[in-house]
């Protein structure tokens, strides 16, 4: 296993409750990944919270706390995964202060695996796990010029001090993603004036409609099998009344439909902007010493540029071509973004961005991942069955996503889930059958 965040703890505890003799290799000096505040590959800021309702981001049989708000901020999320990993005495077979450096394959498929971490000494493998997640490699705006003032990336942003001051200085932030918006309204508070860039127009959804999570309002519908064309009347008349939609805030309309972008949840941003506190903007074009040009042809100055563009999804230690990418930087290819097509002795979990909560998700993940391992040492056919569903095409997703970057793994997550939940049924169901048959088997010739 490589990573001990919240996808690496769900798969080294599926793992081992299959039987497996797992470990995860963590380069920081605790568990918790993404969320654990101050750690070098931590992206979360003071201010940080869940943009998903703990419902619908909570390990299925590890429920959060029943006193955690709504939306829990990020100590009581590093809280809870800690709390995860105590329960299912996890922590004993993690190596903390394990860089993973390189792997490689030892052969053809199951063959197992190399890797090499910072210490210099190889250590083999029957099979990999990689779930160090993709918020690694800051995505810079390309923008022709330069910038004379500080230039930030949100990766490295943490409070409106660190790494640089934001009170009473001229404050630019690109991005029109969750982070983008979470930090725009963080320096509204602090800086002398906050600008706004974004590319397009978004739909920005409140955290709470009339004191239910936005979430789980719409997975009420979700359940209810309502159409798409319905959750989109339901979910825009339920923004208006509430929020209010981005052009009724001198936004622009969004060049796409609602729910055809990865949601955007703030409560907060609409309201700064109508009070002045924050100056929405287009698309930036140039940098020129201090000043910034924008698509409009407008010109401003600014002591603090902020960067809030994204992330290039990147495994640094492994070729993307065993990943079935086209070249050794590529994106992963891979069945449900999860299993790799021909090898069942690598798999990746939590790659994926689904529209909700995660956290359940990519224990499903694990969960399926931990049944193929199985398959792949004690039975066959099961193995040899999942090698061919993983050579179908896959169906088309419920929802055509904005052709960006930004959604490159987004998932809609009732599908998806579905899909994975009757994967792990049909593996449970093969992996039942065939074990009965060899003990069967075995019965007769002991007699």
């Amino acid at each position: 296993m490589i990573g001990a965040g919240p996808s690496g703890l769900a798969a080294l505890k599926r793992l081992r409750e299959s039987g497996l003799d797992a470990e995860a290799l963590e380069r920081e000096d605790g568990a918790g990944g993404n969320w654990y505040f101050g750690a070098a590959t931590s992206r979360v800021f003071a201010s940080t919270r869940l943009i998903s309702s703990k419902s619908l981001t909570e390990i299925g049989d590890f429920p959060m706390p029943r006193e955690y708000p709504a939306y829990p901020d990020h100590r009581q999320c590093l809280d809870y995964l800690r709390s995860y990993a105590k329960a299912f005495a996890l922590e004993t077979h993690i190596r903390f202060h394990t860089h993973v450096e390189r792997i490689e394959p030892l052969g053809d498929a199951g063959a197992g695996w190399k890797v090499r971490t910072a210490d210099g000494l190889p250590k083999h493998y029957a099979g990999v796990v990689i779930a160090s997640g993709h918020n690694h490699v800051p995505r810079w705006p390309d923008v022709p010029g330069s910038f004379a003032g500080d230039l930030v990336h949100a990766a490295n942003y943490k409070t409106p001090t660190h790494p640089v001051v934001i009170a009473g200085r001229r404050v630019l932030v690109i991005g029109g993603g969750n982070s983008g918006c979470d930090i725009a309204v963080d320096c509204a508070r602090h800086a002398a004036t906050t600008v706004h860039s974004t590319r397009r127009g978004y739909y920005i959804v409140p955290r709470m409609v009339f004191g239910r999570p936005s979430d789980l309002r719409s997975e009420r519908l979700l359940k209810m099998g309502a159409p798409l064309w319905l959750r989109r009347l339901v979910g825009t008349r339920l923004i208006d009344r509430t929020i209010g939609l981005p052009w009724r805030h001198g936004l622009p309309r969004p060049d796409h439909r609602l729910f055809e972008s990865h949601p955007v949840i703030n409560s907060d941003l609409l309201a700064l902007i109508d009070a002045g506190r924050i100056e929405p903007a287009g698309d930036v074009t140039a940098f020129d010493g201090r000043d910034v040009v924008f698509a409009d042809g407008g010109r401003q100055t600014f002591d603090v540029v902020i960067a809030a563009t994204g992330y290039r999804i990147s495994h640094p230690f492994i070729d993307g071509r065993l990943l079935g990418g086209h070249d050794a930087d590529a994106v992963p290819r891979l069945f449900m973004h999860a299993l790799h097509r021909s090898r069942d002795d690598i798999a990746v979990v939590g790659l994926i961005q689904p529209d909700s909560g995660q956290w359940g998700i990519t224990d499903l993940q694990a969960a399926v991942v931990a049944r193929m391992a199985r398959a792949a040492r004690s039975a066959p056919r099961t193995a040899a069955w999942l090698y061919r569903l993983r050579q179908r095409p896959e169906p088309a997703p419920p929802i055509r996503y904005v052709d960006s970057p930004r959604h490159a793994l987004e998932v809609e997550h009732f599908s998806y889930r579905r899909r994975l939940e009757r994967l792990l049924a049909s593996l449970d169901r093969r992996l039942r059958r065939e074990g009965a048959t060899c003990s069967q088997a075995a019965a007769k010739r002991q007699r």
